[in-house]
């Protein structure tokens, strides 16, 4: 661990880390244990330059972007990690097509894009991501979905910044090849459609039926579980009596039983125990396998 350590040190020798950051503070769920070293991006050929350093020195690193998707472990972690999670520049606007940044909130950009006069994107305001993170996870809600309106994403792959044009197939029900560590997000453009005049209203729409039933006063990593074939995973559970059903601070939500909610003071092990109970008894009722949704830290890691 020491040799790890050394590497990491001299890798980061003029780039502005920070040391012993709680990942609590890093992750919606707040849960998590101290990150050794995390970088803010601050451009993006910085960002290339400090993950070549990463991969020639092999020192395991992950990129997160606003941590809404993640449950970080109870011991923290040791490897690099880089956070993405602002704006480096505006949303660029020129006619039905938009810009922006990997590290812009998603629903920010959705709300900009109504208050230009398009549509298209309305419908994903809410989601609390980046727009990095959507498109590796093409993000959707609602009927809406990232691929739809994806037109093309610059990445940084094998040492190369290069925008990919989106084509059928790279993104599926929660997957995409725009994902790390394979690639890099640095930014996308979208393709709108001239607002028909009721954008504002579908927008706002979607965000009173997320405050009606998602458990939003409470940490969250969101939906915990994919969409089973044929079901609704919250559906499923509630279902099977375990609405409610708590194991230390980790709760399955009273409004929204595809949420795994932190009532305060939750830990990875809590979160992890209870995931596990709702998987073996659906199962066991409803012969129906969930698959998670949300991703541990290190399942993210660039491992070479």
């Amino acid at each position: 661990m020491s040799n790890s350590v050394d590497s990491i040190k001299n890798i980061i020798n003029g780039f502005s880390v920070r040391r012993d950051v709680p990942l609590y503070e890093l992750t919606s769920f707040r849960i998590g244990g101290p990150a050794s070293y995390v970088w803010e991006v601050s451009d993006p050929d910085s960002l290339c330059k400090l993950t070549d350093l990463a991969r020639l020195h092999k020192i395991p690193f992950v990129l997160l972007g606003r941590g809404t998707n993640v449950l970080a472990d109870d011991k923290g972690y040791s490897g690099l990690l880089i956070r993405f999670d602002r704006p480096l520049h505006p949303p660029v606007f020129s006619g039905e097509t938009v810009r922006a940044c990997a590290g812009t909130s998603l629903t920010q950009l959705a709300r900009e894009t109504v208050e230009n006069g398009l549509m298209g994107m309305e419908c994903l305001c809410g989601i609390p991501g980046s727009v990095g993170g959507a498109c590796a996870m093409n993000a959707g809600a609602y009927g809406a979905e990232i691929a739809q309106i994806l037109k093309r994403v610059r990445v940084y792959e094998n040492g190369t910044d290069r925008w990919m044009n989106v084509e059928a197939g790279m993104l599926g029900y929660r997957r995409s090849i725009f994902s790390f560590p394979d690639r890099i997000v640095l930014e996308a453009e979208f393709v709108l459609q001239q607002d028909d005049g009721f954008a504002k209203e579908r927008m706002l729409d979607c965000l009173r039926r997320r405050k009606e039933k998602q458990p939003l006063e409470f940490p969250s990593a969101g939906s915990v579980f994919k969409r089973p074939e044929g079901h609704f995973a919250g559906a499923l559970i509630e279902q099977c009596g375990l609405k409610g059903m708590r194991i230390g601070g980790a709760a399955v939500s009273e409004k929204h039983a595809g949420f795994i909610v932190n009532l305060g003071g939750a830990t990875e092990r809590d979160v992890t125990e209870l995931i596990r109970t709702i998987q073996e008894t659906v199962c066991r009722e409803k012969h129906v396998q969930l698959e998670c949704e949300i991703k541990r830290l290190e399942e993210l890691q660039c491992t070479f």
